[in-house]
């Protein structure tokens, strides 16, 4: 038996066999894929990651480093309606041609977009790389814009816009808006009902031009077929690509919170309260970020203990530059100022106490067994090798991933847990009724009706 049958038979052993594994290293958990790499004429850099241990099935996965950060002020939603509309029509396929090929290919697309970029990923088999290879050029280096799909897109998401939200989807949005005020990530990511209306096609088709464009992107493949084949065939159909001119990322960072900012909207008649708290989180590529993020994951642990009966989300987001971190839930009215005081309080000890090796490790452990299970899948490598290149992480992200999360000592963490859980400053956003809710919150802060 070949050494890479071996590992694939071990490979599918420790998957299905549900042993405890908390005696081998955090490595010998996970098989990784051999990477290949070249970087085309056109400055696209691609990557080959072979995956003979997961069969035949392949994802392929471009990353564009702009997304919706880089719409224009008063038109946000074009970088999100953009990504709506790249499987809609190429140069020479209508949106028949392309829901045919898909099903031709048995592959399935997925087209997303947030603030730092846009990814695309083109789920099949890696017996039609070539193949899927070309389509996915075609739906991204040749898409075309109409105005017929223009419309349908933008009416589309006006109405999503316009419908009744959900109330802690619309909280949520609150806070980033009051944390984020005055920088890009201050408005939502898909727009509003006034911006969606602003954008037209020639908008789409400006931004097209303008962002999409190989030096800023990364091509990924992960499947069961010869990297250099795979390599020779990405340069021939995807050299073509015209690289654009360099655009400058020149955003103002999101400033600290010097206080706590309290703000309140009034709903007289309901008997709960919403509300959500927090503030600035480290960016993705921050030394700190994996000792913040274990403090967070162990915080809601401690929230969990604390307030069983609460039904809490305590989360953060990495970006390119400072995310949110934020702790949502809802009370009753009466009950919802002593929950948030509760919250507040338990971070605080959090941060004092510090936490203990044992409990520390078995937040790594899970971390890592996490990760580990998201990559047991070619779509689950894409999107990690896709997160490496949108975040600069190194092409040993996979391989160094576990050695990065066990390298988060109890003083990191602690050290992380003050500067990034409630480091003095935070946003706290409440909905009820103001007349219960007011002269509680007081006893916090300032109080400020929530601006629109």
């Amino acid at each position: 038996m070949t050494k890479k049958a071996v590992a694939s038979f071990l490979f599918i052993l420790l998957i299905f066999s549900g042993a405890d594994t908390s005696v081998a290293s955090d490595q010998d958990a996970m098989v990784l894929p051999e990477l290949s790499s070249t970087r085309l004429l056109n400055d696209l850099q691609v990557y080959v990651a072979s995956t003979p241990f997961l069969g035949d099935a392949m994802t392929i996965g471009l990353i564009l480093r702009y997304g919706a950060a880089f719409d224009p002020a008063n038109k946000g939603g074009v970088a999100y309606l953009t990504s709506q509309l790249l499987a809609k029509a190429t140069v020479d396929k209508t949106a028949k041609d392309i829901q045919d090929e898909l099903k031709y290919l048995n592959s399935s697309l997925e087209v997303r977009c947030d603030w730092d970029g846009i990814r695309i990923l083109l789920s099949g088999q890696s017996a039609s790389f070539e193949r899927s290879l070309l389509f996915l050029y075609q739906l991204v280096g040749e898409a075309k814009f109409d105005d017929e799909d223009f419309a349908g897109a933008r009416s589309a998401l006006l109405q999503q816009l316009q419908a009744l939200s959900d109330p802690r989807q619309r909280i949520r949005s609150q806070f980033d808006v009051e944390l984020f005020r005055g920088t890009t990530y201050g408005r939502p990511m898909r727009g509003t009902p006034a911006t969606v209306q602003n954008i037209t096609v020639g908008d789409i088709r400006y931004f097209y031009r303008r962002y999409f464009s190989p030096d800023q992107a990364s091509l990924v493949i992960v499947g069961n077929a010869p990297a250099e084949t795979v390599l020779q065939k990405s340069r021939r159909i995807w050299g073509v690509w015209v690289r654009g001119d360099d655009v400058p990322s020149t955003f103002l960072q999101p400033r600290e919170q010097g206080a706590r900012n309290i703000f309140l909207e009034d709903d007289p008649l309901s008997p709960a309260a919403q509300f959500v708290l927090g503030n600035l989180w480290p960016s993705r590529g921050d030394p700190m970020y994996y000792s913040a993020t274990l403090a967070a994951r162990m915080l809601q642990e401690r929230l969990t203990l604390e307030l069983p009966t609460s039904l809490l989300t305590a989360a953060a987001e990495a970006r390119r530059l400072s995310g949110p971190f934020y702790i949502q839930g809802q009370a009753a009215a009466e009950e919802a100022f002593a929950e948030i005081t509760k919250i507040i309080d338990t971070v605080d000890s959090f941060k004092e106490s510090g936490q203990s090796p044992e409990k520390i490790a078995a937040a790594q452990t899970q971390w890592i067994e996490e990760f580990g299970k998201a990559i047991r899948t070619t779509d689950g490598i894409c999107h990690a090798l896709l997160d490496a290149e949108l975040y600069r992480l190194g092409v040993n992200y996979l391989a160094t991933f576990s050695d990065s999360v066990r390298r988060c000592s109890p003083a990191l963490i602690k050290d992380a847990a003050k500067r990034y859980l409630f480091p003095g400053g935070l946003v706290l956003i409440v909905r009820g009724p103001a007349a219960i809710l007011q002269p509680q919150l007081e006893s916090l802060g300032s109080v400020q009706p929530l601006r629109r």
